[in-house]
């Protein structure tokens, strides 16, 4: 019944506030954002110390709302953990497991010399998302991709077995984690919460603090997607853990 309510009164929230949006084809409304653009184009580089106006737009410009999105994935995990329950025993199967048909060898020999280079390629995708397109969020995807193509040929045993449970717990949090800390590390520089550039340091060291937290931020995005991403794989795909392999 409380969580009846609790819906209930979210529904009823939402249609007021969508009842009062501006009415679609209300001439006064605003037909386009084309100054914030010019803003973001001629002083995002000056106000966000980023080379890529892309970066600049997502964790500053749009910090909050950007933090609000790895809270989202967060929570999505948590609710996939909450209704299917994480594996216990450390030695989990599905359903490729226990197929009679072994997969090819071509394919294992090539899904086992190409995960690594994907894999690699994440990693640069996450750490030039400052000066290049790319970042966290990218490179968290490739490495869960990564890992669904891996499991879907060497099965859910030997992926849980190369990313057990006790390296994924620690880091499923870090985007979170990271964001807030950097937006902590902001304030105690004498800025504002998520304030990548600190007033209280010299000019001269501002673009390289800015890289290094930009760079912090990715990392911990990063990480923390792909660790969502391969703990809600294994969730969704596991079987019960007492489940022998049939050779």
């Amino acid at each position: 019944m409380i969580s009846l309510v609790f819906i209930a009164a979210l529904f009823a929230l939402l249609l007021y506030v969508v009842a009062n949006m501006p009415p679609m084809g209300d001439p006064d409304n605003p037909t386009n954002s084309s100054e914030v653009i010019e803003r973001y184009l001629e002083k995002g580089g000056e106000e966000t110390h980023a080379d890529n106006v892309v970066t600049g737009i997502i964790i500053n410009y749009r910090g909050y709302d950007t933090m609000g999105e790895v809270t989202v994935i967060f929570c999505a995990l948590a609710a996939v953990l909450a209704v299917l329950g994480r594996e216990r025993r450390g030695r989990i199967y599905a359903y490729v497991d226990r197929s009679r048909v072994p997969s090819s060898v071509i394919v294992r020999t090539m899904v086992a010399l190409l995960v690594p280079f994907i894999i690699l390629f994440s990693v640069y995708t996450i750490l030039h998302g400052e000066i290049s397109p790319g970042g966290g969020f990218q490179g968290g995807a490739i490495v869960g991709g990564s890992m669904i193509v891996f499991t879907t040929i060497f099965g859910l045993l030997e992926s849980s077995q190369r990313i057990p449970q006790r390296l994924r717990f620690p880091l499923e949090g870090s985007a979170v984690i990271t964001f807030f800390a950097v937006g902590a590390l902001g304030l105690a520089g004498g800025g504002n919460f998520l304030t990548f550039a600190w007033p209280e340091i010299a000019g001269n060291l501002q673009p390289s603090l800015v890289v290094w937290l930009t760079v912090l931020v990715e990392t911990g995005i990063g990480l923390g997607g792909a660790m969502v991403l391969i703990s809600i794989l294994f969730s969704m795909i596991r079987e019960e853990e007492e489940i022998a392999v049939v050779p």
